[in-house]
């Protein structure tokens, strides 16, 4: 199966089963290989203390992800974000906290969102869909045209 959306399609299916975008993030759109979203750090409800400084300064980041990687069902995002044109990925790993609550949050197991100290960001694609959607199995993805696009099986 070969499977292409754009992110708003993603979104929309994501609300259909029960999982909408994180509060904290107010845009996702695609652009060639990259996803590029803003988020809003002040509707985070917990934030370590380095961040809430950082927050009161330059509480809007705007990122660009991509798919450096897709092995044995883990996607490993690369990102670059930055807040009052200051590089915010440096503090990415600072969000690490906040990060995996919203996942729990969001129902999702635990541990499906590593945030790694260099910027990226490993996703377990494959224990996130086997949660939800038990009997997909992805064996590619990227983003290409400013859509998210997998191959996968259904079993």
């Amino acid at each position: 199966m070969h499977i292409r959306l754009t992110p708003a399609e993603a979104l929309g299916l994501a609300k259909l089963g029960g999982q909408g975008l994180p509060p904290v993030i107010s845009s996702l759109t695609g652009d060639g290989d990259t996803l590029r979203l803003v988020a809003d750090l002040r509707r985070l409800d917990t934030l370590p203390g380095p961040l809430k400084l950082a927050v009161k300064i330059a509480p809007i980041v705007r990122a660009d992800v991509r798919v450096a990687s897709f092995e044995r069902g883990v996607a490993t995002l690369v990102v670059e974000a930055n807040a009052a044109g200051l590089p915010a990925h440096k503090l990415l790993s600072l969000a690490a906290a906040p990060i995996e609550e919203a996942v729990a949050k969001q129902g999702l197991p635990p541990g499906v969102v590593d945030v790694q100290p260099d910027a990226r960001i490993a996703v377990d694609v494959e224990r996130l869909l086997d949660a939800k959607l038990p009997g997909l199995t992805v064996s590619a993805l990227r983003i290409e045209q400013g859509e998210i696009v997998l191959d996968g099986t259904v079993v």
